[in-house]
């Protein structure tokens, strides 16, 4: 693959890709965010046309790029400076808003609007128009990258040109780590701050734009160090206007192959491919792909894609619980799971498991004594309700208070009963239930003294 189709394929998919973050911030009104994306944009759509114009091996007998270059590099000289100067604006905006200290203007205003547009374009506008300056020649064309700027390498040029990069640069990465330092403080509070202050953030955007800049700062800032360097290695000399823009070669058209592209090609690119999967898949930009879709007629085909993706998503859930249900059931018969015989009752505690509902507690029998019978007859009668699960014999021996521990499936707390006055249970001759022997309910001995008390 060429160099022209890979800059041609590169850049055409990152310019697609900048329409949605583009058309959502302009939705928001985020001004800095809209400036930078549109610089972006710029400088894709520049990069496209030089290397399909000037890539191939006749480059220099192409077109001499007159009145398209002489626009395109007073574009390049602003965009690098630009760039670093939105992305400055936005972690300025987040800065305010998390410190809180004064109310915030709103998106509308005229303030606001005022500040954004100062700080992101006052520079690079000022710097487009200082170039004209710098230029030892109208301009020069370089293979696959086109149109380019030459500037004088002299004193005035990192002045007026290129510590600019490095400024602006230099102060976005204050700010951002300012951001940083206010978010750790205020950590628990910043939800309620971006609800407050009418920002209209939440925890999600506000954590994206600030992810997005130090992306970009990431990106910008060596590349502004790097740019500074080499400038100041070239500086010799001192400046004249009239040297600088003589007659005899203002007119002449540079044109050389560098032997592969400028590398600013690629950090477009790349701030570009930032820009749409740091805002271009979020929660909102799929709301509005969706809403968008609708509007062309195509909701039938996004429902039946969500119909698809929700129902593949039950499948494997569905899956997983089962085999997490049947990995439990298989662990709980193993424990609970066997069979034991007590005074000729089969008991099996797997009727009772944590695993099963049929849920049971101890509850007692009590004498009829100051109670109404109906509902004493309603509550305390185990052998209607428990009659096929255990077979007990109605003529046991209660002793003098005829109490008797016997399964019930629910339990009233509103009639909680003291144990204090509980007595051991007796067997009767057929030996069916006996104290002396191992049984699954528990039984007390009520004190000898207690009557006498």
């Amino acid at each position: 693959m060429t160099y022209k189709s890979t800059i041609i394929g590169l850049c055409s998919l990152a310019l697609i890709s900048l329409f949605p973050p583009l058309a959502w911030h302009t939705h928001s009104r985020n001004i800095p965010a809209i400036i930078l994306i549109t610089w972006l944009l710029i400088m894709n759509i520049t990069c496209i046309v030089n290397a399909a114009v000037w890539s191939d091996i006749d480059f220099m007998n192409r077109w001499d790029g007159k009145g398209w270059c002489d626009f395109v590099i007073k574009l390049q000289v602003g965009a690098n400076i630009g760039i670093s100067c939105a992305v400055t604006n936005i972690t300025f905006n987040l800065h305010q808003i998390l410190k809180a200290e004064n109310v915030l203007p709103e998106s509308n205003s005229i303030k606001k609007i005022c500040t954004d547009l100062m700080i992101s374009l006052f520079t690079p506008t000022a710097v487009m128009g200082f170039s004209y300056l710098l230029q030892v020649f109208r301009y020069g064309i370089a293979r696959y990258n086109g149109c380019q700027n030459l500037l004088s390498p002299t004193w005035i040029t990192t002045v007026l040109y290129t510590m600019w990069m490095l400024i602006w640069s230099l102060v976005g990465t204050v700010y951002a780590c300012l951001v940083l330092y206010v978010f750790y403080k205020k950590r628990k509070d910043v939800r309620d701050i971006l609800h407050c202050t009418n920002s209209g953030l939440n925890l999600t955007r506000f954590s994206r734009l600030l992810t997005f800049c130090f992306i970009i700062i990431l990106v910008m800032f060596p590349f502004s160090i790097f740019t500074f360097v080499q400038d100041l290695r070239q500086v010799s000399g001192s400046y004249d206007f009239k040297g600088t823009h003589a007659k005899e070669l203002w007119d002449v058209i540079i044109k050389f192959d560098p032997g592969k592209p400028v590398y600013s090609v690629w950090l477009y690119v790349l701030m570009s491919y930032v820009v749409f999967f740091i805002f271009g898949l979020g929660t909102d930009a799929l709301n509005m792909y969706s809403s968008f879709l609708r509007m062309i007629g195509l909701g039938s085909v996004l429902d039946y894609a969500n119909e698809r993706i929700q129902r593949n998503r039950s499948n494997r859930v569905g899956k997983l619980l089962r085999k997490l249900v049947g990995k439990t059931d298989n662990q709980a018969t193993e424990v609970y799971g066997t069979t034991e015989h007590y005074n000729d009752i089969r008991f099996s505690p797997a009727l009772i498991t944590p695993t099963s509902n049929n849920h049971v507690t101890v509850d007692y029998k009590f004498s009829k004594e100051g109670r109404d019978t109906g509902a004493y007859n309603d509550r305390f009668n185990p052998f209607e309700e428990n009659a096929d699960s255990f077979d007990f014999d109605k003529d046991l021996e209660l002793g003098n208070h005829n109490f008797m521990p016997y399964i019930t499936k629910e339990y009233n707390f509103l009639d909680d009963i003291s144990l204090d006055d509980l007595t051991s249970l007796k067997g009767n001759s057929n030996g069916h239930v006996s104290s002396e022997k191992k049984s699954s309910f528990e039984t007390y001995e009520r004190s000898a003294t207690s009557d006498d008390d």
